[in-house]
């Protein structure tokens, strides 16, 4: 739904139709340049990507069922601090790559 029942489909009612155009905007502009090296100039393999592509439901479901343990996540220090986010964040999804990597040296796949 969107907020007061709009024609743009919204999350969550904080979020303004500005702000979801713009982060649409930059999330194409950044698919587009990704696409451009990778599939048209051949610059990049993106490698970091084929990994948890091929096991894209044991990440989904990884993520969901761990999210609230230590290597995924720990009690911040200063719960305002962007940095902090920002390094938890990474630190999570850097470690679903390395987990989704390593499935996929040992063939293991998860498949509906």
């Amino acid at each position: 739904c969107s907020k007061e029942e709009g024609f743009i489909p919204i999350n969550k009612n904080l979020w303004s139709i500005s702000y979801v155009t713009t982060m649409s905007c930059f999330a194409f502009i950044l698919l587009l340049l990704i696409y451009y090296l990778v599939d048209v100039k051949r610059l990049w393999s993106g490698a970091p990507f084929f990994y948890p592509g091929m096991n894209s439901i044991l990440v989904y479901i990884g993520h969901e069922v761990f999210e609230n343990y230590f290597p995924f996540k720990w009690k911040m220090q200063d719960s305002q601090s962007h940095a902090e986010h920002l390094t938890q964040n990474l630190t999570a999804t850097t470690l679903w790559v390395i987990i989704s990597y390593l499935l996929y040296r040992r063939r293991i796949f998860l498949k509906i």
